[in-house]
């Protein structure tokens, strides 16, 4: 039997997919072949998955624990005993200290729009806490409805059509493979391919490199944007009839010319003359900014800075950054008519401030994985340790936040419920059948709670909606879909109606280099280069292990171990070599873990992959030393600016 399906994991490429079962069993999944994005194509990691979804570390059964926190000591009850026990924990704590002790923490493990929305209606039924979204894309997000009054950028089918590809701060060919086979298409055509980025990664390889020094993207496109202006280049017509601000950016701009900028950034003067006139040669162009780029302090300025260059040179939204989940009903699937008191919301990154000052008094997860992919995690897990704060963790596996969980329920994968997956890449939604029976006694993350709200004796027909007539309500309300879900599972996709790119809701009806609600929000009007200083002597970035989605793999690959790699020239100067324990350090913590020595990082930068769980790393991940510095921008995370001390 074969049934479509769709990968719900947090990632680009959303993609489309083909399940074979035989026996009541997956035994492979292939790439859809008539998605225009998904092209037949899945990627290694949904294959490891597909492999290892009922091994012996899948959770089967509800488990309470029964020793110390990270003891890893628990015992099996049933779902009548676990949702009883959750039930009253979550009761006790809205008439002791308020509802709005009762927290969900979901962080967009799982992209469904089921899975990822269906617990909210709980949760706003009970008036409890919501956490925003401000992990993965909060800075950027804000930067760009700043410019441009929304998020909304160059369509993804359209690369091909490019003429100028810049990759910045995106390793494609880790994260957003099938968009990296979009710009090897174009560039069989004759596009030229740039890529900016510290780390020279495979994505590095496609195209021209430019291996910034970290934190100095903004220098780098304002000096663009003031060369191009400098020599006549910019489209004026263009910057007239749709830019405001355009004198102030000018005054700002020629603080860069060509050689600060090359001592600033380390880049060579001759390739930034020679991108500027790429960029205003050869269209159309599009620069797609990385995610991990805006998780610097200074990110939010700096995608300010780097989306507005296609603007300069005439062109609508010439970036692609995250365009959007599709405009779906959301406070429909999140039941925000359900509360009835203003919504208490949290940043991720004050999760330690919260659990310790009592402001937290049960946690449910669902989606995440916490205590491997948070920052600071010394700071996390002490102030669990110390909480009396209930700790209910929904999973496939055991992982780092289950193992300091007092409740952990397990949980369905993909292949055993129905959802739709939209994509913040491409204009696609896509549909999941359920492909197989729930693996042991797990639930589906829609199952859990309507069984906690029936315990909790909840009264609201909308905490019981059926599955497909969510999804029949929310295909039918969104007027950029022309489908039903009889159509959409004859199909398994649906073309969403792309945005127009030359409408701009700002106040002012344009693109807004000088933004009055920057200002308002205490941020620069006119985007500038903001220094970062570190008290380190290395700077420490941690983007994604290419083996890994974020966290969610680590347990079929129990052999990856935390590595960090040097530049050759400082690994000289330290008296290391390949293989040598190291000691990193600031003022989070302290974690030893095997030096790499690879001229893939430049001088000053050390490079280890995150998203490898401390309980099969020794008790560490790098994120026992990574910052929990909020920025302006969104409230973002900025993992990047992250600055340790090394030795041996």
């Amino acid at each position: 039997m074969n049934v479509i399906s769709a990968c719900t994991r947090n990632c680009y490429d959303s993609c489309s997919l083909i399940t074979r079962v035989r026996g009541g069993k997956v035994v492979s999944i292939e790439g859809n072949d008539a998605h225009p994005i998904t092209q037949g194509t899945a990627c290694p990691r949904l294959k490891l998955f597909v492999k290892n979804y009922d091994c012996e570390s899948r959770l089967r059964t509800p488990l309470r624990r029964k020793g110390e926190r990270g003891s890893g000591a628990f015992e099996a009850v049933s779902w009548e005993g676990a949702l009883k026990e959750a039930s009253e924990e979550i009761l006790a704590a809205s008439r002791d200290y308020g509802p709005s002790t009762v927290a969900l923490y979901d962080t967009g493990g799982n992209m469904g729009l089921l899975a990822g929305n269906f617990p909210y209606r709980l949760i706003n039924a009970i008036n409890g806490s919501i956490f925003s979204d401000t992990i993965c894309h909060a800075a950027g997000d804000v930067a760009l409805r700043y410019n441009f009054g929304s998020t909304n950028g160059y369509p993804a089918e359209r690369i091909p059509e490019a003429r100028l590809i810049v990759l910045w701060g995106i390793n494609s060919k880790w994260t957003n493979a099938h968009g990296a086979a979009l710009v090897q298409k174009a560039k069989r055509k004759g596009a030229s391919v740039w890529i900016v980025d510290p780390i020279r990664t495979q994505t590095a390889e496609m195209g021209r490199h430019l291996q910034i020094r970290p934190g100095t993207d903004a220098v780098l496109a304002l000096t663009l944007i003031n060369h191009i202006i400098q020599n006549d280049m910019h489209d004026k017509e263009f910057i007239e009839k749709h830019v405001k601000g355009f004198s102030n950016l000018i005054g700002v701009a020629k603080k860069y010319d060509i050689n600060k900028a090359a001592e600033l950034t380390g880049l060579r003067a001759a390739d930034i003359v020679e991108l500027a006139s790429e960029l205003v040669s050869f269209r159309p162009s599009i620069i797609q900014i990385g995610l991990g780029l805006q998780r610097q302090r200074n990110g939010g300025e700096m995608v300010r800075a780097v989306s507005l260059i296609p603007s300069i040179v005439g062109q609508h939204r010439g970036f692609l950054f995250n365009n959007g989940g599709g405009g779906f009903d959301y406070d429909y699937i999140r039941g925000a008519k359900l509360r009835t008191s203003p919504v208490h919301q949290h940043n991720p990154l004050d999760l330690p401030r919260l659990i310790r000052g009592g402001i937290i008094k049960v946690l449910i997860t669902v989606n995440s994985n916490p205590l491997a992919t948070l920052p600071n995690q010394n700071a996390l897990r002490s102030a669990i340790h110390e909480s009396d704060a209930t700790l209910i963790t929904h999973d496939i596996f055991m992982t780092d936040t289950a193992d300091f969980s007092d409740l952990v329920l397990p949980a369905t994968s993909m292949f055993e419920h129905i959802d739709a997956v939209p994509s913040f890449f491409h204009d696609t939604i896509n549909l999941n059948e359920c492909a197989i029976s729930p693996v042991g006694d797990s639930k589906s993350n829609v199952d859990l709670f309507k069984a906690l709200a029936r315990v909790m004796g909840m009264q609201n027909h909308e905490l019981f909606e059926e599955d497909e007539s969510i999804l029949r309500h929310v295909l039918k309300s969104n007027p950029r879909v022309g489908t039903d879900l009889h159509a959409l599972k004859h199909r398994g996709f649906e073309r969403i109606k792309a945005l127009p790119i030359d409408i701009y809701p700002t106040p002012s009806g344009k693109i807004e280099i000088l933004s009055e609600r920057a200002a308002a929000d205490g941020l620069q009007a006119v985007p500038d280069h903001v220094p970062i200083k570190g008290t380190g002597r290395y700077n420490l970035l941690t983007p994604e292990a290419f083996e890994l989605n974020h966290s969610s793999y680590h347990i079929l690959l129990p052999e990856l171990k935390p590595t960090v790699l040097i530049n050759p020239e400082d690994a000289v100067a330290e008296g290391i070599k390949d293989g040598t324990k190291v000691k990193l350090g600031n003022n989070e913590g302290s974690i030893t873990l095997a030096a790499e020595v690879s001229d893939r990082v430049p001088k000053g930068v050390l490079v280890s992959y995150t998203g490898l769980w401390a309980n099969l790393s020794g008790g560490i991940n790098i994120n026992f030393l990574t910052t929990d510095f909020i920025q302006k921008f969104g409230g973002n995370s900025a993992y990047h600016s992250t600055f340790v001390n090394l030795s041996k």
